[in-house]
């Protein structure tokens, strides 16, 4: 070997392996550059997932708070309730609040005077506990604070608890205490959930001591990130640690950086083009990686978007409806079974309606709290649009079971939700299916669950319905009729009666009240008891109302050029009275039918008026100014009816023929309608006495000076041809 080739050797040598030390460094450097973006990452996600336990903690922290201050202001509200009033309310707090088994009241002297307690002879630890001098020091500290105090962690065996004092009233309206026992590991794991699920655990410190775990014990190398939490008026917190479960950590920190340091040494073997060949080629691979993980995550946000509800966030009517149809199959093969409940929000519609739809979209979105405190972790709730909800509760439940079930969620509804400024109530209807008794298949599961719902709003609503085969028929039933009446309004099948009245005093005919009636066929008649409150539920009362009104005005009208003093009396409906435009259409058909407004009188039931008081007040008011009489129907059958005569301008008191039926027969029914014919007398109210069926009926009323009357002794509602004769 010449000098020259020795040479040129030892030079490709020295390049060979200055390169090769050049390629090891750099994968040294790439793989120290992984590890820190790695740790990088994983101290951006466990600050984040600190962040979020914090803002859990106290949000639930703070509602706790806020529901044991609300039981305190109520208790100042409400100083001559019982005790045992107190305690029901006691126990209601224990059953809604996670982690509160016990609550007690401590009067002004630092004494237990009444426990409620999910635990047996678990007072004798109360009063141990108040005559420490730590838990005396705490109460007057909560006392002159006027605030709540939280004392620290006690140690109760198998778990750990702390106990919040919240004062009642301050200064000379003090009252003492209430107090609840919070265990803490029960709190904390309804607020974190499943730490294999979230991928972190937690742990508490106090001091030294550890009051919560969930997780394995803490190494020296362990990767954590911590926060403080003090709540009351003492400066010692509790430390809140966070640190990653074994799976999640294998995510975020993977063997990379070793694999790329090994793999450097072997790269650093070889020549520069091999090596930079295989750098290329890991590019190419990390991109697709990336692009493959993009649309991973596409997909993923595209599926849950699929079968949830943006607004709630809640399962949607796909992904129920696919969840219990595959919940069917199984049941067929394992016999297992399980119940639907199908929930409607009573009047949710008014909220929107009055307060505005944001304030509707608000309380929906507070909606999955309430579930979640009424229903278990493996039941699944779903918006199925709108103000409906289907709830799965898996298992064989008893039909008692699912009815203290149902029951405790209605009672939940009633405490109010504040929106804004608005204190908000709601209540709601259930209907209940179970399979497989009720149906073999998911149509047919949430349609019946849907039938009983509806038997729940027929029973006046705010209660529940178990699925039986009447309300099928009824529910269809139902529909059909619905679908009838819109084509008899398409087919201008609705017409008016007209059931004449008289006065008493000379026997003369002086008007006639406007009845709706439904004429499908010549030889067919509806009464309205069948159909008007269907009407009433469809908003079809509106439209068909105002095409009679306009007719009613055009056929009378010729009646009034011959007898000036006839008068026409019309009903109105809640839904009509309650129209925004209400005044302004009936100005326009009064107008447009030339109908004198002083010969119309408006007859208004006292449940139509209760429906917005301000606005009914309003409306009358316009009324009386256009000249229009007003008069209460049914009079007497609700349950405030002097408050009406008050509040409201009211021209005619209708006595509903419920008391005039047995006046000649029933002492205390006759005694009644005196009592309201003199009301009416000396509140300068026409009297008209509705269903006089006999002369003995008719005599006692001219005897008590009754003004005006109407029934079938004189005459039955009559198409208006025949009103138009007797006229």
């Amino acid at each position: 070997m010449s000098y020259q080739e020795l040479t040129s050797k030892k030079e490709s040598l020295t390049a060979t392996i200055t390169i090769s030390l050049m390629l090891f460094l750099a994968a040294l450097f790439i793989a120290y550059y992984v590890h820190q973006s790695q740790q990088a990452v994983l101290s951006q996600i466990l600050k984040s997932q600190a962040d979020s336990t914090q803002d859990k903690l106290l949000k639930n922290t703070q509602d706790l708070m806020a529901d044991l201050n609300g039981m305190a202001k109520r208790w100042q509200n409400n100083q001559g309730t019982s005790e045992a009033n107190w305690r029901a309310d006691a126990q209601d707090f224990i059953n809604r609040a996670k982690g509160v088994d016990t609550i007690w009241w401590i009067d002004e002297g630092f004494r237990n005077r009444w426990v409620e307690s999910l635990q047996y002879d678990h007072y004798r630890q109360i009063n141990e506990l108040l005559t420490t001098q730590k838990m005396v020091d705490l109460l007057v500290r909560s006392k002159e604070a006027g605030a709540p105090e939280f004392t620290p962690a006690f140690d109760l065996g198998e778990y750990k608890v702390i106990y919040i004092i919240q004062p009642i009233g301050s200064g000379s309206s003090f009252d003492g205490f209430l107090a609840i026992e919070v265990h803490i590991g029960e709190f904390i794991d309804d607020v974190l959930g499943d730490p294999l699920k979230s991928g972190f655990y937690t742990k508490t410190y106090s001091s030294t001591d550890t009051v919560y775990s969930n997780g394995p014990e803490l190494g020296a190398s362990s990767h954590l990130e911590y926060f403080m939490m003090n709540l009351d008026s003492d400066e010692e917190g509790w430390v809140f640690k966070v640190y990653p479960t074994e799976a999640s950590l294998d995510l975020i920190i993977s063997p990379l950086p070793y694999f790329i340091a090994i793999a450097g040494t072997i790269i650093a073997a070889l020549f520069m083009l091999t090596l930079m060949s295989k750098l290329k080629a890991n590019n190419q691979s990390f991109e697709l990686s990336r692009q493959i993980s993009e649309r991973e995550k596409a997909q993923f946000e595209l599926e849950y978007l699929a079968n949830h509800d943006t607004l709630t966030h809640l399962p949607n009517r796909h992904y129920i409806t696919n969840f219990i149809k595959n919940k069917v199959k199984q049941g067929a093969i394992n016999e297992q079974q399980f119940t639907l409940l199908f929930i409607d929000l009573d009047h949710f519609k008014d909220i929107n309606d009055t307060l505005g739809h944001a304030v509707g979209d608000e309380m929906l979105k507070k909606l999955p709290v309430l579930f979640n405190r009424v229903f278990r972790h493996d039941d699944v709730i779903a918006r199925m649009g709108g103000d409906e909800f289907v709830v799965y509760l898996p298992g064989k439940l008893s039909v008692d079971h699912v009815t203290k079930l149902v029951e405790r969620f209605l009672k939940s509804l009633e405490y109010p939700i504040r929106i804004d400024e608005h204190q908000i109530r709601l209540t709601g209807s259930v209907g209940v299916a179970f399979f497989p008794q009720h149906g073999e298949n998911v149509i047919e599961l949430l349609s019946h669950a849907d039938a009983a719902l509806y038997r729940a709003k027929a029973m006046g609503r705010n209660t529940y319905a178990i699925y039986d085969s009447t309300l099928e028929q009824k529910a269809k039933d139902r529909v059909q009729l619905i679908s009838r009446l819109h084509t008899a309004n398409d087919n201008d099948e609705f017409d008016m009666f007209f059931q004449p009245r008289y006065r008493l005093s000379d026997g003369k005919l002086i008007g006639a009240e406007a009845l709706l009636r439904w004429q499908p066929s010549p030889f067919e008649l509806v009464e309205p008891v069948e159909f008007i409150d269907f009407l009433e539920e469809t908003s079809l009362i509106i439209p068909v109302t105002w095409q009679m009104f306009e007719r009613s005005c055009i056929q009378f009208k010729p009646l009034l050029e011959r007898n000036s003093e006839l008068f026409m009396s019309f009903n109105i409906s809640a839904k009509q009275l309650e129209h925004p435009e209400f005044i302004t259409k009936l100005q326009q058909l009064l107008t447009l039918t030339e109908f004198p407004a002083e010969r119309l009188e408006l007859e208004l039931t006292e449940q139509t008026l209760i429906q917005n008081v301000e606005n009914s007040r309003h409306i009358l008011r316009q009324l009386t100014a256009l000249g229009i009489s007003v008069a209460i129907d049914d009079f007497g059958t609700g349950y405030s009816s002097l408050s009406y005569l008050k509040n409201f301008p009211v021209n005619v008191l209708k006595i509903d023929k419920s008391f005039i039926h047995d006046i000649d027969t029933d002492k205390d029914d006759f005694e009644l309608v005196k009592t309201m014919i003199t009301m009416g007398r000396n509140l300068r109210i026409t009297t008209v006495a509705e269903g006089i069926e006999n002369e003995e009926q008719l005599n006692l009323l001219k005897q008590e000076s009754c003004d005006q009357a109407q029934g079938f002794y004189y005459n039955k509602p009559m198409p208006f041809i025949d009103f138009k004769k007797l006229v």
